[in-house]
Order: structure tokens, then C-alpha cells, then sequence
């Protein structure tokens, strides 16, 4: 596929992938972990996505209807982004609401199949700078601060990461099996 011609849409996901904060995923065999090791295992996530896009073909989609690693990877970059907003606002603000986040309509907005895979590595790199960056101001007392979604999904700051570090990493589990 060349990078002016659009695929086709993938599927939107109806998961509740929520539910992994509580089972942990049985896809990826995620499970939940201590909120205090997010910035570790984010840090270690951003190395894998680099080694995974200076791969060949990471542009290239598995099959028309899932996302080439490049996709998948663009994703990760916007959760990064939206896990460090949303960090910031709950350590500034009483239970903030967050504004509805649509990844499949991101996508497509953002054409992120045509995405130069190294520079959505650096992307990647400096999102999660800047996570990690944000959770050094979290004190003990502040995994328990609350948050929640305009759907009304409830987080703290803690299961907050713990859903956002399953994304990085399940995602991996997608490009890497």
C-alpha cells in the first residue's frame, strides 16, 4: 500500500478493556502491578516499540483489517500523550473529567498508516519522557486521587497507569506474536 492510498478502516474494538484492571488479559496474560512500577515498565515498553519499528515492513498491515505495527505504535504514542494530560490533572485538579478519547477515529485522522516509523519512535521515546516526568511528582498518598472518563469510568491515579502500561504493553504483544 503506498502512503497516499487510505486502507481500509479497521473494526472499531468494543472490549471493555477496562475489565484487565481487575483479571488482568487473558490475550497478553498482562496483570495487574504495583502502580509505583509504571514509570519502569513504560520506560522498558519504549525500547521495545523502538526495536519493534526499525523492523522491515512495519508500515505493512498483517491482514487489511488489523494495523501494521506502525498503527499500533501511533496509538501508543497518543496514549502516552493523553496518560501524561491526564496525570497532570489529576494531581492539579479534584476528580477531573477526561475528555472522550477515540483511537480508531484518531487513526484515521491522523493518517498514522502513513507514518515515518522513526520518528513515531521518538514520538514514543518523548511521550513517555514526559509520563514519567509527571508520575516523579506523584506522592503516596496520590495513587488513590480520582479521575474519571465522560462515559463515567471511574480511575485513580493509580489503576489509571496500570490501564495505560497494559495498553503499551498489550499492543507490543499484538505486534510482536
Amino acid at each position: 500500500m503506498s502512503e497516499t492510498q487510505e486502507p481500509q478502516p479497521v473494526p472499531a474494538d468494543t472490549k471493555n478493556w477496562v475489565a484487565v484492571l481487575d483479571k488482568g488479559c487473558e490475550q497478553c496474560g498482562w496483570q495487574p502491578f504495583e502502580p509505583r512500577e509504571t514509570a519502569a515498565r513504560l520506560s522498558d515498553a519504549a525500547l521495545r516499540w523502538e526495536g519493534v519499528l526499525e523492523g522491515d515492513d512495519v508500515s505493512m498491515r498483517p491482514d487489511p483489517l488489523v494495523w501494521s505495527p506502525v498503527e499500533y505504535a501511533c496509538h501508543v504514542r497518543d496514549l502516552l500523550q493523553l496518560l501524561a494530560d491526564r496525570v497532570e490533572a489529576i494531581l492539579s485538579e479534584d476528580d477531573p473529567e477526561f475528555a472522550n478519547y477515540d483511537g480508531d477515529a484518531a487513526a484515521v485522522e491522523q493518517r498514522t498508516w502513513a507514518s515515518d516509523p522513526l520518528v513515531v519512535s521518538r514520538e514514543i521515546a518523548e511521550a513517555t519522557q514526559r509520563a514519567v516526568a509527571e508520575l516523579k511528582a506523584v506522592g503516596a498518598d496520590d495513587w488513590q486521587r480520582p479521575g474519571h472518563r465522560g462515559d463515567g469510568v471511574s480511575f485513580t491515579l493509580g489503576s489509571l497507569c496500570q490501564f495505560k502500561v497494559h495498553e503499551a504493553e498489550h499492543h507490543l504483544w499484538d505486534v510482536e506474536v
